[in-house]
This record gives C-alpha cells, sequence and structure tokens, in this order.
C-alpha cells in the first residue's frame, strides 16, 4: 500500500484493489526482494506531496518512511530535450562557432518519466534534409547523437531535437541550436554594371561578391594582378569617365583569416570615335 504524508495520512494505493484508490496502477517490483516499484497511472498536480510504503501480510505489518521522505512533484508537462554541442569530442560551451571540416556532435537527451512507455527523440534542421542520430539510452534518459562534418552549408541553419512523449496523451517539446561555421572564401564573383559593351566617357561599376565567414576584405588589381595606382579596395570599383586605355581584365581578391579567393572580369571600353563611324557610315548605293 501506498500512502500521503498527512495528519492523517491518506492511503493512495492499494494493491489488493488497485482501481478503488486515489491512485490507479500496479506494484511490479517484488516485495520478498525488497523491491516496491509501483506505476501510477493518470497522476495529475494535485497529487504533489510526500508518500511512504507500507506492507501488509499475515505475518507483519510494516511502514516504510524514508529520511528524507518520498517526494513527488508532478509536472504540467514534460521539459524541453536539453541539446548540446561537441567539437573534436569537446564540449562547446560558448556560441557555437566551428570551422569549416570540423567534426562535430549534437546529443540531444530527455528524461525517461515512464519506463514501459519511453520517449522518442528525432532531429530536423532548417536545410529541409533528413537527419538521424543514433540513439540509446541510460536509466533515467533517452539519448540522441547526430554527427557530422561541418561544411559552409550548415552555417547559420538550426536544428531542432522533438521529444514525443507517450503519456495519457502524446506530449511534443522541443529545442533549437544554431551552427554559425567559419570558413575561407568561396563562390567569388564579379559582375559589370552596365552590363556588356562600356562606351567612351561613360561611368562603370565592378561588383565583387563572396560567401565567407567572416566578412572578407576585398582588394582590386589589373591585367598581370598588379596593384592598381592607387589601391582600390571595397567590394564596389567605380571608374569614370572611361576611356581606351581602361581596357583589360581586372581581378578582385576575396580575404579573411581563413584564405583567399581571385575572381576576374574583362572590361571592354569602346572608343567614342569607333562609335561615331559606325553610325555615320553610309550605306553602299545599290
Amino acid at each position: 500500500m501506498w500512502f500521503k504524508e498527512g495528519n492523517p495520512a491518506i492511503k493512495v494505493f492499494d494493491s489488493s484493489s488497485p482501481n478503488t484508490e486515489t491512485f490507479k496502477g500496479e506494484i511490479f517490483g517484488t516485495t520478498t526482494q525488497k523491491n516496491c516499484s509501483t506505476r501510477f497511472d493518470d497522476v495529475n498536480q494535485s497529487h504533489d506531496g510526500s508518500y511512504y510504503f507500507r506492507l501488509e501480510d499475515d505475518r507483519m505489518k510494516f511502514s516504510f518512511k524514508p529520511n528524507p521522505p518520498f517526494q513527488v512533484a508532478v509536472l504540467g508537462s514534460p521539459p524541453k530535450p536539453t541539446v548540446r554541442v561537441f567539437k573534436d569530442q569537446q564540449e562547446v560551451m560558448e556560441t557555437v562557432q566551428v570551422m569549416e571540416g570540423s567534426s562535430v556532435s549534437l546529443r540531444c537527451s530527455t528524461k525517461i518519466f515512464c519506463p514501459s512507455r519511453p520517449p522518442s527523440l528525432t532531429w530536423s534542421s532548417s536545410l529541409n534534409e533528413n537527419v538521424t542520430g543514433r540513439q540509446y539510452q541510460n536509466q533515467t534518459e533517452l539519448i540522441s547523437d547526430l554527427n557530422f562534418t561541418v561544411s559552409h552549408r550548415h552555417h547559420g541553419v538550426t536544428f531542432t531535437c522533438s521529444a514525443t512523449h507517450q503519456l495519457q496523451k502524446k506530449i511534443t517539446t522541443q529545442e533549437s541550436q544554431m551552427i554559425q561555421v567559419q570558413y575561407a572564401p568561396k563562390n567569388t564573383s564579379v559582375r559589370i554594371n552596365p552590363a556588356g559593351l562600356v562606351l567612351e566617357g561613360r561611368s562603370v561599376t565592378l561588383s565583387c561578391s563572396s560567401d565567407a565567414n567572416p566578412a572578407v576584405n576585398y582588394t582590386w588589381y589589373r591585367d598581370t594582378e598588379e596593384l592598381l595606382n592607387p589601391v582600390q579596395t571595397g567590394p564596389n570599383l567605380i571608374i569614370n569617365n572611361t576611356d581606351p586605355t581602361h581596357r583589360g581584365r581586372y581581378y578582385c581578391r576575396a580575404e579573411n583569416k581563413h584564405g583567399t579567393q581571385n575572381t576576374s572580369v574583362l572590361l571592354d571600353v569602346q572608343s567614342s570615335i569607333n562609335t561615331q563611324s559606325y553610325f555615320c557610315q553610309r550605306p553602299a548605293d545599290g
């Protein structure tokens, strides 16, 4: 039997009539082996309190009152799972900044409230890709490890662990973790505005872009990859009042602390003399 402490104590469960008291359930432990493990069904927050076990048979009557007393605290809903991050087998305690190519493990854990109906853990990500963790458990927790090698595609991606508890009804809670990835410049490119042939005397802008973390610094070069004079930096190179001497190949170098990447574009400036003679040409006599 189980009693809830009070003045007087209240009997809440009797194994001889398990469906007649406050609690419904069963004793599945073997009392002769000093195991009084009991499952209670349909508990709620009004059942918070201190409890003790009492054994009665033809030979003995004994109340087991531990010190401190056996305390029951009923939660309104299961807590969120816990997500921890490990980089190269070391737990990351601060903001999760990892280098591309690192081995990362996301560990999700949740408490097992009912061993006969354990929860389940599932992973999802903002990449909308299927992600599956390696799941195992100990005496009190269910754990799922999601292991992967980090690439630049994981920068800013949120991984979510969902814990579904099979209680009187299914209850799902979630916890998320965003990954910040540091990587060298990638996909560096240059575009010309306006695009195509540039007329002499017009202005033109060369714009360079690159995918990197941390952000890159841009430096511009000309033809033989020598620095422009004066040195030009920043994502945009603006050339005003163009003339044929501006023709040539321009290089953009994107650089951060993890590496560099170069790209180039060919600028063609059309002489105004050629343009005017082209438009003034008369059709042949026919």
